[in-house]
């Protein structure tokens, strides 16, 4: 098996492009929800949203791709291109069958899907974007992002809710360690920011009600978390083998260890109240890669605000590492960002990846005053400095679904 690296991530959010607004956003807490501005939310439960307003992406896509794909593609294809430009690899650089494309999202093209199906009902077929029935499904993006980079190995695309992103680089990492890709493009894409998404969660009371204070509406692990705060983007990471990546002379930004998934088989509105599918899968990853649970360094947790979600995460953890878990530093990036969907374990990658090379644990944004039922070590505040050697990041999602991923500081 071939050790795999992080070599470059290309990334779009709410924060802006690329890695050093995104970084600083965390470690300074500028929190990216605002109102919603894509359609009118006033007579919504939730109004806030953390939106992509930056649209210079679209100086890297072709006129046509802009006319026939849909958004979540859109910005999985800009987010590529950034990945192969910080790993120093032209487009031509992925290609071939020893090239491959594993992406997570949860909705796909689901926002143009709404917005086709209003225009056929208003305007007549004749009105419809021809292209766009083909654009929305998920496995669009993967298709399109292949199709760019004219690679002919694995095209593999996670619908698998909040943890699809992550679950698809775990993919990725293993195709590349088995010597079936040389190089994989993986990571998420997500656009969840619609008028049907935000009335159906509204409808279930999923979603955050603090409409007047866009910035505290989103409060991981915090007393007051009463729902999540959506948001859209994507991010990607190039992965390959360390001597491939060392021999173009490139730093990886991390090495990836392994993956591990498990569920908690109880329908999609219900979790294991003990945590142990999640625990079971910790321990198994734990257990393979030969490391005990004092040697994981951060968790770079999946907490979205939502109660349910954030004391799940606090049960599986504790469960997981038992007394080691006191000393655990776990912290959440999505008080900043918001929830992207499936694109949110990329996010989470990233953030690990930056923490492990920066030496510096982004806080939990907006956590003033900890949930009791979350009693972890949950980093606040102020970014908190560490040296680290291994971070796990972990997802959670509608279904009982458990994904983490354990990233290593590169050595020789």
């Amino acid at each position: 098996m071939r050790r795999v690296v992080i070599s470059g991530i290309g990334l779009i959010g709410p924060t802006g492009i690329g890695l050093d607004p995104f970084w600083s956003a965390l470690v300074e807490g500028r929190c990216a929800i605002e109102r919603i501005t894509r359609f009118d939310p006033s007579t919504y439960p939730c109004q806030v949203g953390g939106e992509v307003r930056d649209r210079a992406y679209e100086t890297v896509l072709d006129p046509r791709t802009l006319r026939t794909t849909a958004h979540a593609t859109q910005l999985a294809l800009a987010a590529t291109h950034y990945a192969l430009e910080a790993a120093r690899l032209p487009a031509d650089g992925a290609a071939g069958p020893s090239a491959g494309v594993s992406l997570g999202t949860a909705l796909g093209g689901g926002r143009e899907a709404e917005q086709q199906h209003s225009i056929l009902l208003e305007r007549g077929l004749r009105r419809v974007n021809p292209f766009i029935a083909n654009g929305t499904p998920a496995h669009a993006a993967a298709a399109e992002v292949a199709s760019a980079l004219h690679a002919q190995g694995a095209q593999v695309t996670f619908s698998t809710g909040c943890a699809a992103s992550l679950q698809a680089i775990a993919c990725g990492a293993t195709l590349v360690a088995t010597g079936e890709l040389d190089v994989c493009v993986a990571g998420g894409t997500d656009s969840p920011l619609t008028p049907m998404v935000i009335a159906g969660m509204s409808r279930t009371q999923e979603l955050s009600t603090l409409n007047d204070t866009p910035h505290r509406a989103c409060c991981p692990f915090d007393r007051r978390h009463a729902g999540l705060v959506l948001s859209e983007g994507s991010c990607v990471t190039v992965l390959e083998p360390l001597e491939r990546a060392l021999r173009r002379g490139v730093t990886p930004w991390a090495e990836v260890r392994g993956g591990a998934t498990s569920c908690d088989g109880r329908g999609l509105y219900s979790f294991d109240p003990t945590g142990e599918p999640g625990a079971r899968a910790i321990g198994w990853l734990l257990d393979r890669l030969g490391l005990a649970a004092g040697d994981v360094d951060y968790v770079c947790a999946h907490a979205n605000s939502s109660p349910a979600f954030d004391r799940k995460e606090a049960t599986v953890l504790t469960r997981a590492f038992g007394a080691a878990v006191a000393r655990l530093p776990v912290s959440s990036i999505k008080g900043v960002l918001g929830h992207p969907f499936g694109a949110s374990g990329a996010f989470q990658v990233a953030t690990a990846c930056l923490a492990l090379q920066r030496g510096l644990i982004p806080p939990t944004h907006n956590l003033e005053e900890p949930d009791p039922a979350c009693a972890l070590d949950c980093v606040a505040g102020a970014p908190r400095p560490a040296s680290l050697r291994h971070t796990l990041v972990t997802n959670y999602g509608y279904g009982g679904v458990n994904a983490y991923l354990m990233l290593s500081r590169p050595q020789p």
